[in-house]
């Protein structure tokens, strides 16, 4: 099998571990991305900016109070003639007010602009969370994708162990004249192949590797170690049907609410077009408007204000259809929705099954591969096979492991989506 030819010895000998080196699970991995994933505070800062935005909104239910200041300095002087009597003016007027408004009818606008707030607010927490499902899927991607690379250059390694083992053998026999050059050519051919192989291997996991550390804000060049094999057995989930998985999806909620939100810009655009009703006081103190003395003095003023819209055209009727068009293409966003989920979750589940009863399948192809390798090398050496069958038995035995782990890294992937698709 797989351990056989590479945890015997390979994990131990080919990547060796310093004082230095962190080891990392992918439990650990997850962790580490998602306290430093930059995409989650940043929808933190905006679920935090929403929230400021709902406070602000329910500042209008109560009254709102305000100080003004107003000075004048006349430059040329003047007289006024009162009755043939001329009376200077001051240069100077001044005054400052202060207002005390109170709304008390506004069609609603201001209760449905708080609660439009108010969802804008949720929709921000859904878009935190689908953010956290977001990282954490690909967290476990990258991490599980470094781990089938590590593994597949390792087994490529020991394929060009394999090759070399048998090129020893035929240059032996080319050398005591049992066999022409013609093989040993056909070897040596095949080990350059394997060698490029196993650079091209080595370069795509040390480029994994680097991506791995990014994600989790390490240096790139950071010495990292997995712990977590490829292989690794884990407990499959139960599954779940697609109507118990609407309600986690935050994608779900973000449509619902963006339903609830549009039904209340309906209603906004309804009260533009309602009587708006205030009240209020102002206190003011300064110079008269007609500065004659210098002499200041208190003006107190209760008023109450209406705003009836009447005639605008159409607009009314215009602007509510607009906005119940919107509405209905939310509705429609809505059960898109759920039917997307509803595909995810069947979709990865039955990736999931397939994938894991796959493993079984390409395990017994490696050990075949294995055997039909030790026959036909052992057959070679006997003089009984020509070259270019232990050739092909050493590609399909590559083949056989390079599938295996594929199959494993496809089995945690699926289980990555169907936890992305459950919201798990």
């Amino acid at each position: 099998m797989m351990k056989k030819w590479i945890y015997w010895g390979m994990l131990v000998t080919a990547f060796p571990v310093s004082a230095q080196t962190k080891t990392l699970s992918v439990a650990e991995y997850r962790q580490k991305v998602l306290d430093y994933s930059q995409q989650i505070k940043q929808s933190a800062e905006q679920r935090m900016a929403m929230q400021e935005a709902m406070r602000t909104a329910r500042t209008a239910y109560f009254p709102q109070l305000d100080f003004s200041g107003n000075v004048q300095y006349r430059i040329n002087d003047y007289e006024m003639d009162f009755a043939g009597v001329k009376i200077g003016m001051a240069s100077e007027t001044y005054n400052v007010e202060a207002g005390l408004v109170q709304n008390v009818y506004g069609g609603g606008a201001v209760r449905n602009r708080y609660k439009a707030a108010e969802i804008q607010r949720d929709i921000a927490q859904k878009s935190e969370e689908l953010t956290v499902d977001n990282i954490v899927y690909a967290a476990d991607v990258s991490y599980w994708s470094t781990t089938a690379k590590k593994d597949l250059y390792l087994v490529i390694s020991q394929y060009v162990d394999i090759i070399r083992s048998l090129e020893k053998v035929v240059m032996d026999r080319f050398t005591d004249g049992y066999i022409s050059k013609t093989d040993l050519l056909q070897v040596q051919s095949r080990l350059k192949d394997a060698e490029l192989q196993k650079s091209n291997a080595y370069k795509a996991y040390q480029i994994a590797l680097q991506n791995l550390n990014i994600l989790m804000g390490q240096s790139p060049q950071n010495a990292v170690e997995i712990s977590d094999s490829i292989t690794m057995l884990q407990a499959l989930p139960p599954q779940a049907g697609a109507e118990a998985v609407w309600e986690n999806r935050p994608e779900y909620g973000i449509a619902g609410l963006n339903v609830d939100y549009q039904k209340k810009q309906l209603k906004l655009t309804q009260s533009k077009y309602l009587p708006v009703l205030s009240v209020g006081i102002k206190e003011t103190w300064g110079t008269q408007m007609l500065n004659i003395d210098g002499s200041t003095m208190w003006n107190s003023i209760a008023f109450a204000s209406v705003s009836i819209p009447v005639f605008h055209w159409g607009a009314r009727s215009k602007d509510v259809n607009m906005q119940k068009a919107v509405l209905r293409s939310c509705e429609y966003d809505l059960q898109m929705t759920k039917d997307q989920i509803t595909q995810e979750v069947s979709n990865a589940w039955t990736n999931l099954t397939e994938n894991t009863k796959q493993i079984r399948v390409v395990e017994e192809a490696c050990k075949l591969a294995e055997e039909n390798l030790d026959l036909n090398t052992f057959s070679y050496t006997e003089g009984r096979l020509p070259v270019l069958d232990v050739l092909s038995a050493q590609v399909t035995w590559i083949q056989a492991y390079s599938n295996l782990i594929q199959t494993w890294l496809q089995q945690k992937v699926s289980l990555a989506d169907y936890n992305k698709a459950v919201s798990r």
